[in-house]
């Protein structure tokens, strides 16, 4: 028996290192030499590699291993991957092209292979797959990867289409999927916005991730009761605003924002993907994408793709055009000495002056460097030719000597003999310029093709990264605590209530959404975001009595929230009455956050005729010109522009704001700054979460908006109102509106 146990345990550590090893499944590394005259190969693995022209400067080893296939028969899935090496580069200067056979056999009956397969990396920092660029053709069976970076690359397979899209995004699906006229009302808002957030920005976006290849493409029809059973992009919209009676309104600013960058970047990449496949864009398209990279440049946070969007502009559009004029003056016969040290010539010259003659990669680069160092396309068209122009004029600066070192070269690298020193004139000099340069154009047409799809790769990249983005806001994980507030001293009052949340939907697994009161310690639980909207975005919390049937009786109490991450907090019987926040807050303090100011507004606004006078205006946009001249007639002696601009110089300044609170119908009455009604906010509170509402009374003329959370100081001798509200006033939130916190504390009546 001892010696069955030793054979085992050896047997088990052989196995363990054997696995470290990379065996365990694993198969045989294929190597094969590549160069930039060998580019590409099909190796016995069934693997493709396709480097194209610009990444190697040499020879390079490549090597592809087949990586042992990682199973979960349990959840259905499976993965073979491969890792790549090629000498020792990681990062690379292009995209390249990975093919990698799928297996047709591993999907159930019945289920397209096509559609139960993807493609995934693994990220060597924390080891887990994540997306990448891919598509895959159906005629090979074969997945087709595009990236910039060598690392582990996998066929990711599942058993069941319908669990393709939890796994794997296609962005390649998406953005076939994308009306080309609803990618152009997206962008045309977010230009005449002047970058702001937008309806159609978060529309695109929610309908990207709730169509069937989108990550919440199964949950469509699962909502029953909760109502959005037929209309699950609109749950996501009305996810997304700030005035959403479900979720608090950092969570919905959230949400709304990281909709809108998916949304833009999504119409961008559509709008990118027709100039490439189109021979001959429409002026609109192009004006109005021309008008988004540059728009995009001026924020940080969508300044990678909008460089890449100015790219692709620049390359697919007015390099091209520039490179096909410089062609059409293409010479027979140019200087062979001229013009092989432009393009062969590497080596030292006279006086210890080095020289190398610039591949069609450097060229690339080149290009590459100056189009994203001059984003506009006027300077970046001057900066090209001002290069190609130096380029070409360089060996006309050289002397004898020099010009003597390269002759050397050329005939101790041929055989032609005799090479004569070049000695034309000064006309002469500018016609075999003007032919190099045309000769270059030609050389290079095809390198400013491959930079136009390497631009949209960028943002398609860029794409991939904001979907990620808004993946990971839908998986994040949520605490929710119910809290009873007990008196020191007092026993709970719910102690063994049973909890459910409601409304549920149809699909949801109520008992994953029960609990139980344990005294004081009340209840917990967790669930992430997207788990909540499968179930229905149940908006109450039911506390039925011990010993009744949450199925058929009614709740004992039922307690209105609103989500909030990462931690919802309900406390029972812990919120103010409205009536003790009722009076004056004379230490309420403001402090305005940030301010937005559309372009347009802003050279409105900007415009040196006074307040006070109310002639016509000159301004571009029409409507803004009566509004602007209308308000200085009514409010003739006011600097309203002074007012709005100088908003931004109070940013994170304190400033003392006293206000108070009215009282009106039942949980209800009037938010004031000071104690004036001028300018007040309707208030309306809800005692269940202790959340304070406010909405401008005054629709047209605009004002504060938003949420103020109330709550007892320490001791509970007094009572404090905090929150963000977002005020809009005079002009339409997409051109004015300025964030700020509030707070302030009264003392209760003792």
């Amino acid at each position: 028996m001892k010696k069955t146990v030793s054979i085992l345990l050896a047997a088990a550590l052989l196995l363990s290192s054997l696995a470290g090893c990379g065996g365990g499944g694993g198969g045989k590394s294929d190597v094969a030499t590549l160069s930039p005259e060998t580019t590409g190969i099909k190796l016995e693995n069934g693997v493709s590699v396709e480097l194209g022209g610009y990444v190697l400067d040499g020879e390079a080893e490549l090597t592809v291993a087949k990586q042992s296939v990682e199973e979960n028969k349990e959840e259905g899935y499976k993965i073979e991957a491969y890792d790549f090496k090629l000498g020792d580069m990681t990062e690379l200067s292009d995209f390249i092209t990975l093919r990698i056979p799928y297996d047709t056999a591993y999907c159930e009956d019945g289920q397209d292979p096509a559609k139960c397969v993807g493609a995934k990396y693994r990220n060597e920092t924390t080891g887990e797959w994540e997306d990448v660029l891919f598509e895959v053709d159906t005629a090979t069976n074969e997945i087709i990867i595009y990236t910039d970076h060598l690392s582990t690359f996998g066929a990711f397979h599942v058993r069941n289409e319908g669990k393709r899209s939890a796994y794997i995004t296609d962005i390649y699906a998406d953005v076939t999927g994308i009306d080309q006229q609803q990618a152009m009302k997206t962008l045309s808002e977010y230009v005449a916005g002047g970058g702001a957030d937008g309806e159609e920005s978060a529309s695109l976006a929610a309908q990207i991730i709730t169509a069937h290849n989108g990550f919440m493409g199964g949950m469509e029809g699962a909502a029953g009761e909760a109502g959005f059973a037929t209309d699950l992009t609109g749950t996501i919209l009305n996810m997304a605003s700030l005035g959403s009676p479900t979720f608090d309104t950092a969570l919905a600013d959230s949400a709304y924002k990281k909709m809108n960058k998916l949304g833009k970047v999504a119409a961008a990449v559509k709008i990118g993907a027709v100039m490439l496949s189109t021979e001959k864009t429409d002026a609109d398209t192009l004006g109005l994408y021309k008008d988004t990279a540059m728009l995009a440049l001026s924020y940080a946070e969508s300044a990678a793709w909008g460089l890449a969007a100015s790219g692709l502009f620049i390359f697919d559009y007015t390099i091209s055009s520039l490179f096909e004029q410089g062609m059409a003056m293409k010479m027979d016969k140019i200087n062979e000495v001229y013009v092989y040290f432009n393009d062969q010539f590497s080596g030292t010259l006279d006086g210890g002056n080095g020289w190398k003659a610039r591949s069609l990669k450097d060229w690339r680069q080149v290009l590459i460097d100056i189009a994203e160092a001059n984003p506009d396309e006027a300077d970046a068209k001057a900066a090209i030719e001002a290069e190609i122009d130096r380029y070409a004029r360089h060996f006309w600066t050289l002397g004898d000597m020099e010009k003597a070192a390269v002759v050397t070269d050329i005939e101790a690298k041929s055989n032609k003999g005799s090479v004569t020193i070049p000695d034309p004139t000064q006309a002469e000099i500018e016609t075999l310029v003007g032919g190099y340069k045309a000769q270059l154009y030609e050389r290079l047409y095809p390198v400013t093709q491959s930079v136009s799809v390497y631009m949209q790769r960028k943002a398609e990249a860029a794409y991939l990264a904001a979907l990620n983005e808004v993946k990971a806001f839908f998986n994040q994980a949520i605490t929710f605590n119910i809290v009873e507030d007990v008196p020191d001293g007092g026993k709970s009052q719910y102690d063994g209530y049973a909890l459910r949340f409601a409304p549920l939907s149809e699909n949801a697994v109520k008992e994953s959404w029960s609990g139980a009161m344990k005294g004081a310690g009340g209840a917990s639980t967790k669930f992430t975001l997207l788990g909540y909207i499968q179930a229905g975005c149940p908006k109450e919390l039911q506390l039925f009595k011990p010993g009744d049937d949450p199925e058929s009786d009614k709740p004992e109490l039922s307690l209105s929230f609103k989500l909030a991450a990462p931690v919802t907090e309900v406390t029972i019987g812990g919120a103010p009455t409205f009536d003790e926040l009722v009076g004056s807050y004379e230490d309420g303090a403001m402090t305005i956050t940030s301010v937005f100011i559309s372009d347009t507004l802003r050279a409105e606004l900007e415009k040196p005729a006074s307040s006070e006078d109310s002639g016509g205006s000159s301004g571009g946009d029409g409507i803004l010109d009566s509004v602007t001249d209308a308000l200085n007639e009514e409010y003739a002696g006011c600097d309203i522009a002074g007012v709005l601009l100088g908003l931004e110089e109070q940013i994170g300044v304190v400033n003392e704001r006293p206000f108070s609170i009215a009282a009106g119908d039942e949980n209800s009455g009037l938010f004031m700054l000071g104690d004036s009604e001028e300018g007040a906010s309707a208030a309306a509170y809800d005692s269940s979460t202790g959340i304070l509402t406010l909405t401008p009374i005054d629709q047209e003329m605009g004002g504060l908006g938003g949420e103020l959370r109330a709550s007892y100081n320490a001791n509970k001798t007094g009572v404090i109102l905090s929150g963000e509200l977002k005020l809009i006033i005079l002009f339409p939130e997409s051109d004015f509106h300025a964030l700020m916190q509030i707070q302030g504390s009264r003392p209760l009546a003792q």
